[in-house]
């Protein structure tokens, strides 16, 4: 029997693998665990809120013997809007899991290289230069983030390689020229439409229907299943690159297509629903801390990331019943926390 002794993971090879199911079950109860507390949560978010329905009127509506009002705010309003906020929370956490993967930095989440801002600026452009309604609006935020990101990894990439830090410089800059580039489109344009932006811009679950949810549905089913296929190649990828070189890997096309997938996601959730920070950033280095693993865990990270978004949208609708927030201000306050102590761990491992 052999030990490949990788940094902080020991491989073992030989007839004992016992290692590898100690984590799995650890990993399956956590993600049991932690599905349960989503759906304890969705059922609150459904059944309660701000309009006059108790949880007996919410469960009749919920099974076909609600009346019209009662079905339109459970089944039309709430509904969506809980399975919604599971689907893009998973959907931001493996995307943010991927890149940080890719860029072998804990802070290599799509938010912070640049991918939602230029989402925000393909969506501001298409809104108040051009005048496009909701599907135009999509559209311009999809293109706007894939744009972004392509730019991104060709000014980060050198003699055809991204290197992970280069990679996160530059995506702060360009951030920061697309954020002033924001500022500017905002501040011509009249009070309404950019106090509508605005709060497209804080990431916004209000008004989601069926529709949105279905098409957000079909686009992420396809990119999180190619996030699973994906799965063994990059974790052989973060033991080392010679390693899985060695093995017969195809190093740059996995690169590729993660780059894909994960701008993917992001971009898609974007589009959807407004940028949404830091559950990226977060989400899968929770994760990693809750199953003790540093590969990818992407079950634990999309659980995480589902909990964390739609706690963060409950949070949002009860703080001020009379005047809900975006969810995006509750998980860029949240976030912000978590951020700053990151940065301070960080600092002192240094």
């Amino acid at each position: 029997m052999t030990d490949l002794d990788f940094g902080r993971r020991v491989y073992r090879i030989g007839p004992r693998q016992r290692p590898f199911f100690v984590a799995d079950v650890r990993s399956s109860v956590v993600c049991a665990a932690i599905w349960s507390a989503i759906a304890a949560l969705a059922v609150y978010g459904v059944f309660t809120g701000s309009a006059q329905i108790t949880p007996a009127e919410a469960f009749q509506a919920l099974i076909g013997r609600g009346d019209s009002y009662t079905s339109m705010v459970v089944l039309e309003w709430r509904a969506p809007r809980v399975l919604i906020a599971v689907l893009l929370g998973a959907s931001l956490a493996i995307s943010g899991a991927i890149f940080q993967n890719l860029t072998g930095n804990p802070l290599g989440s799509p938010d912070v290289i640049g991918f939602q801002t230029g989402s925000y600026a393909g969506a501001l452009i298409v809104m108040l230069i051009f005048g496009g309604g909701s599907a135009e609006t999509m559209a311009g935020a999809f293109t706007g983030g894939v744009v972004t990101a392509f730019v991104v990894f060709f000014l980060s990439s050198k003699r055809g390689a991204v290197r992970g830090v280069r990679l996160i410089i530059v995506g702060i800059g360009v951030s920061a020229m697309l954020a002033s580039v924001n500022v500017w489109i905002l501040l011509t344009a009249t009070v309404e439409d950019a106090i509508m932006a605005s709060l497209w811009g804080a990431g916004n679950l209000s008004g989601v229907s069926w529709s949105t949810f279905w098409g957000v549905f079909g686009g992420s089913v396809l990119f999180l299943i190619g996030a699973l296929a994906l799965s063994r190649p990059m974790r052989l990828m973060q033991i080392g690159v010679p390693f899985a070189t060695a093995l017969g890997q195809n190093v740059r096309l996995v690169q590729v297509f993660a780059i894909v997938i994960g701008i993917g996601l992001t971009a898609l959730a974007t589009a959807s629903v407004g940028p949404i920070s830091f559950i990226a950033l977060a989400a899968p280095q929770i994760a990693r801390r809750v199953v003790r693993s540093d590969g990818l865990a992407l079950g634990p990270t999309a659980a995480i990331g589902a909990l964390l978004l739609l706690l963060a949208d409950v949070v949002a609708q009860r703080i001020y019943r009379d005047s809900p927030l975006p969810v995006g201000i509750v998980t860029v306050s949240i976030g912000g926390l978590y951020f700053l102590w990151l940065l301070l761990r960080e600092g002192k491992k240094k």
